[in-house]
């Protein structure tokens, strides 16, 4: 038997035998932790509730100044159109879109909210399924010397650069530092039974490269390297100078051996995982390193088609699968939702990634549950039939807002698309776009939230993209977002805590607080129309009850206001009244001295109006919001290609909530009109004063009361419409409702109208139905010949018959120019 299992076994002996000096409360308490993890977010969240004061201030797309300084901005625009037709320039070139290049023309799909769910019905309706690799060899995951030192070079203080050679191996690296993070309580706790820090005190700064190296011993089951491997071992060590801290943690093998098979034995621990908390527990990172499944996204910036895409893709070895089956080696297939998204499986992914199909940039490496989002956002335009910019509150991950880009590649309505949050990390993630040849975005290094309402950024912005910083508690494989934001170990770390320590909370506090701020400031700003939030939680604190709560609350904040308007108007209204003496009978109270009294002149003005306002804040309950302000909760469109309706699925790890105003607020001619005609352009301001109405009854006939308005003299002030009055003018008959209900006369005020049944018809189609019975010489001609050559036989009726003579008639017309060149 060999010296390492003599020594495995001895540990088990020594730690029956040894007591139990370690801290297994603290152990206990770990193990609960993802119970009481999952009570914390809602106590948080409720205390932020409680602690969150009212919004200062809310803009909205009914209020008259925002709506004028619109009206300005599209009339500055309309004289532009002028002057350019002015020049001599033609109409259609002016107002024609740039027509951007289409990818696929497959997932170009007309669908808004207002279609009928049968437009959307295929006869051949497939259903969606889950794109899974095949894996033939499924062997542990093993982590090079390479990998490890390299591991080692990230995890020093400060951090030192690695060069990685591909992102397969940047992948391995990363993996291996969140299994040393994984296990840290129990690396943590092993070190402390042993007094390991009394012993060496100075590597108390070392602690990560500690974890690293007595994490690395525990995979190989605490044995011994080959002669040749530790050589190598020694040299690389030494290289990135950790040999030390192997050195002291070898020394010490027995008793952190036994020390973790007590932890082991005393809860009944089968696997060194089941002493970590249900969260962690999970061994998703060594899934996703051991799955074949590569899924990423076609740049469109150097493949120009889905053609020239899968031609490259057939270059590299690679032939696209049949819909719906398993991908086996060496094969790809599209997804039906996001666009210019692939799912493939190569034979060798670590010589996929070293491929120039990946180096070259022609395909991106990014998760699935990160693309969905995008995905839905560079439909929204085309969905609510807008045209505008396009903002992004934070960046997850800089792929991400490049494969939103990316997308934005074939969308015409985009103008532009903002990105903010990108903080010190401005110019790396300037120069990755640059590198991908990504130029329709622009990154800010500003955060959203301190932005202020009235910035110019969002004059034209119509749609907001919410993506805050979340628990990332729902992604299946964490290392893909933490390369794809360059390999950030604060987030890897975050993700693998165990504990729930006071930072951690202060830090849930504040992810919770973001996500609110987000949601109302982007809701608070008139010109937004629609807001798709984003999380990658499984905490319903983060996701559906954060949505419902900043819903309730902006709604509630914007009732107010109308409210406060509705009340300060009416209170100026009613002061001038009492002032000129002209108070309507109706605002007064039937218990009133006055109304009892007309001639009393007791009551004071003071007393009146103190009448007059109590019953103008009974009416302010009666005050709700307009269409064009409120915000409403909608499902997520079904933009699948097969409409199977896959975003409804749990397994995405990606949650969706759609925000939209009620009314949609268009800025475009329809708008410009209706402001124009607010402005009494057309003729009289609609401010202005109605005019008054008279019912007059009908004559000679059954028809319903019309009302007939009279002169614009007889004025009456504008009340608040009426909605039978509404629903009169509805019912009045038109002049073709009154022909087909046989009347012959319909009364008016001043002349009566006498239809003439004989002229029913228009003038013009009467005119081409004449037209089209009139036979010209030429028909005649050839009815005359086929006549004649029918009845050939009847020779006195040859004999008898006229000629008939085709005469044409001289057309004057400048023949057309000659293009040919003499030679």
């Amino acid at each position: 038997m060999s010296s390492s299992h003599i020594l495995f076994s001895v540990s088990f002996k020594q730690a029956a035998a040894m007591p139990l000096p370690f801290h297994s409360q603290f152990l206990t308490r770990v193990l609960l932790q993802d119970v009481t993890s999952r009570q914390l977010y809602p106590q948080i969240f409720k205390e932020i509730i409680s602690n969150k004061q009212k919004l200062c201030k809310v803009y909205l797309p009914s209020d008259a100044d925002w709506q004028e300084k619109m009206y300005y901005m599209l009339l500055e625009i309309q004289k532009k159109v002028n002057d350019a037709l002015d020049s001599g320039k033609n109409f259609e070139e002016i107002m024609k879109l740039k027509e951007k290049p289409i990818f696929d023309s497959s997932h170009v799909q007309s669908f808004s909210p207002t279609s009928s769910p049968s437009d959307y019905h295929l006869e051949n309706n497939e259903k969606c399924s889950n794109l899974k690799g095949k894996c033939i060899n499924r062997t542990n995951v093993h982590w090079t010397l390479e990998n490890i030192c390299q591991a080692a070079q990230l995890l020093k203080q400060p951090p030192e650069d690695v060069a990685f050679v591909n992102e397969h191996e940047m992948r391995r690296v990363y993996s291996l530092i969140y299994d040393v993070f994984r296990y840290k309580v129990v690396l943590t706790n092993a070190l402390k039974d042993i007094d390991f820090y009394k012993h060496y005190p100075k590597y108390i700064k070392d602690e990560y490269i500690v974890w690293l190296m007595l994490y690395e011993l525990n995979q190989r089951s605490f044995q011994n390297r080959s002669a040749d491997e530790s050589q190598h071992q020694d040299e690389l060590y030494k290289a990135v100078q950790v040999a030390d801290v192997a050195e002291c943690i070898w020394k010490f093998r027995t008793k952190l051996a036994a020390s973790i098979s007590r932890m082991r034995i005393e809860y009944c621990a089968l696997r060194l995982s089941d002493l970590l908390p249900i969260h962690l527990q999970n061994d998703k990172v060594a899934k996703a390193i051991l799955n074949p499944l590569v899924t990423g996204w076609i740049n469109p910036f150097i493949v120009k088609d889905k053609e020239s895409a899968e031609q490259l893709f057939n270059d590299y070895g690679f032939k696209i699968a049949a819909n719906g089956s398993t991908l086996t080696n060496a094969h790809f297939a599209w997804d039906t939702v996001c666009p210019l998204f692939i799912s493939c499986v190569p034979q060798d992914r670590n010589e996929f990634t070293k491929s120039g199909l990946v180096i070259g940039n022609y395909f991106i490496l990014q998760d699935r549950a990160f693309a969905l989002g995008p995905a839905v956002m560079s439909r929204l335009l085309d969905y609510f039939d807008m045209s505008g910019d396009i903002l992004q509150t934070h960046i997850d991950s800089p792929r991400s807002a490049a494969y939103l880009a990316a997308l934005f590649y074939s969308v015409n309505r985009v103008n532009n698309y903002y990105v903010y949050g990108a903080g010190e990390n401005l110019q790396q993630y300037r120069d990755y776009m640059k590198l991908l040849e990504i130029n329709n975005i622009r990154l800010f290094g500003e955060s959203f939230s301190s932005l202020s309402l009235d910035s110019n950024r969002f004059r034209t912005v119509v749609g907001i993209f919410a993506n805050p910083p979340n628990s990332f508690s729902a992604i299946s494989d964490p290392i893909d977002l933490i390369c794809s934001r360059g390999g950030d170990l604060n987030m890897l770390e975050i993700l693998t805590e165990a504990t729930i320590s006071d930072d951690g909370k202060h830090r849930v506090s504040l992810i919770l607080h973001e996500q609110l701020s987000t949601l109302h400031l982007a809701m608070s700003r008139p010109q937004i129309q629609f807001l798709l939030y984003e999380t990658h939680s499984a905490v319903s604190s983060e996701n559906q009850d954060m949505v419902n709560y900043a819903l309730k609350t902006m709604n509630a904040n914007t009732l107010e206001k109308h409210k406060n308007d509705f009340l300060e108007r009416r209170r100026l209204e009613a002061m001038e009244e009492v002032e000129a003496g002209n108070v309507p009978s109706a605002a007064i109270k039937s218990n009133s001295p006055r109304k009892r009294n007309p001639d009393c002149t007791l009551v004071s003005k003071e007393s009146l109006l103190a009448e007059i306002l109590a019953k103008i804040e009974a009416e302010a309950e009666c005050v709700e919001i307009p269409d064009v302000d409120e915000f409403v909760c909608v499902d997520i469109p079904n933009m699948c290609k097969n409409r199977d309706n896959c975003l409804k699925s749990r397994l995405t790890g990606c949650f969706l909530s759609l925000l939209r105003r009620k009314n949609i607020t268009k800025l475009n001619a329809k708008f410009l009109i209706r402001m124009a005609e607010k402005r009494g352009l057309f003729g009289k301001a609609e401010s202005s004063k109605s005019i008054k109405t008279k019912i007059i009854k009908q004559q000679e006939s059954n028809v319903e009361k019309q009302i007939i308005k009279l002169s614009p003299d007889h004025d009456a002030p504008k009340h608040s419409p009426n909605i039978n009055n509404l629903l009169n003018r509805l019912k009045q008959p038109t002049h073709a409702s009154d022909i087909r209900s046989n009347i012959g006369q319909l009364s008016a005020y001043n002349h009566p109208i006498l239809f003439n049944y004989k002229r029913r018809y228009c003038q013009r189609y009467l005119s081409t139905k004449l037209k089209k019975s009139i036979n010209t010489p030429q028909k005649l001609w050839w009815r005359y010949a086929i006549n004649a050559i029918r009845s050939r036989n009847n020779k006195d009726m040859l004999q008898k018959s006229r000629p008939v003579i085709c005469r044409r008639t001289y057309i004057s017309k400048e023949p057309y120019p000659i293009h040919m060149q003499y030679i």
